[in-house]
């Protein structure tokens, strides 16, 4: 067989419940009936795929087996390096929220397929000060369950482990007193969630309506919930979430293409799951279009 595209396939052998493991011969089966030559290259630590997709040329595709936090470092190497190699993602997170917006299939070998079958597609990247991110940059409730979660509970759990993780966040749940400044529109107050996203799910747990979310227009959704000072409040909160009503006055929803936010320099976030320590003033900025993801149409 004559190979006529050359692969670099990118594997957390720890995502999810060791889901990136499990049939990885058959992928790697798929591409090479397909004419793919495939190299693959497992990731030994935390930024590991990141330090290997920076120094990755010469490559016709580079496919990512992980979770969205794999995938995230991954995007952030190619960034770095300055490539436009495309990348294909088969999600073996344990919650794959982005993969979740993107409609990408969770059975590796279709996911397979549809790289093969797929086309690049630009989508947007976010940058929080100096980092990348993929799909969300989040603070306050449910947002530590992210990165809190131990990687054995989150292999044997998987999504449940994140509601569990951030249900123990309820009673600590503490508000963060925010400036944040947009050209689309400025708030002040004190709040107990937010995110500037670009992502139909953040976390399993906050969910946006999918008519709202664009991946490829130079705009992040910016949501934010209020503190609530009784029940009343507390329960506007919990309805308009489940029904993605973003006119609550209890909720600050606007769509923009950048974000200053002032905090508490002691307020940590999260960037695809993974924790980001807080600063007092924060440059948040969409790179339209800034990689290329294949997708089937």
């Amino acid at each position: 067989m004559i190979y006529v595209k050359k692969v670099l396939m990118i594997v957390n052998p720890f995502a999810g419940k060791n889901q990136a493991r499990n049939g990885l011969l058959d992928v790697i089966g798929v591409f090479n009936r397909a004419r793919y030559s495939v190299t693959v290259m497992t990731t030994q630590y935390r930024g590991h795929a990141t330090i290997i997709a920076q120094s990755a040329k010469n490559w016709d595709l580079i496919v990512c087996l992980g979770g969205d936090g794999t995938l995230n470092e991954v995007i952030s190497g190619l960034i770095k390096s300055g490539s436009s190699i495309p990348i294909g993602y088969i999600p073996a997170g344990s919650t794959n929220d982005f993969a979740n917006t993107l409609g990408l299939s969770k059975d590796p070998i279709r996911a397979a397929k549809d790289i093969i079958e797929g086309v690049p597609t630009g989508i947007d990247v976010g940058m929080f000060g100096d980092r990348y991110f993929t799909y969300v940059a989040s603070f306050g409730a449910f947002t530590k369950a992210s990165y809190a979660t131990p990687q054995q509970i989150k292999r044997t759990l998987g999504h449940a482990a994140y509601v569990l993780e951030g249900m123990k966040e309820l009673p600590e749940i503490r508000s963060q007193t925010l400036r944040i400044s947009s050209p689309d529109g400025d708030f002040e107050g004190d709040y107990i969630w937010g995110a500037v996203a670009n992502t139909t799910s953040v976390g399993g747990v906050i969910t946006l309506a999918p008519d709202v979310v664009s991946l490829d227009d130079g705009r992040f959704e910016l949501l934010l919930i209020k503190n609530p000072e009784s029940v009343g409040e507390l329960n506007r909160c919990i309805l308009s979430i489940l029904s993605q009503d973003y006119e609550c006055d209890m909720i600050d929803f606007v769509s923009t293409g950048a974000v200053t936010v002032t905090a508490d320099p002691q307020m940590d976030w999260t960037l695809d799951g993974e924790k980001e320590s807080g600063r007092k003033n924060i440059e948040i900025k969409n790179l339209r279009q800034a990689v290329s993801l294949v997708m089937c149409k």
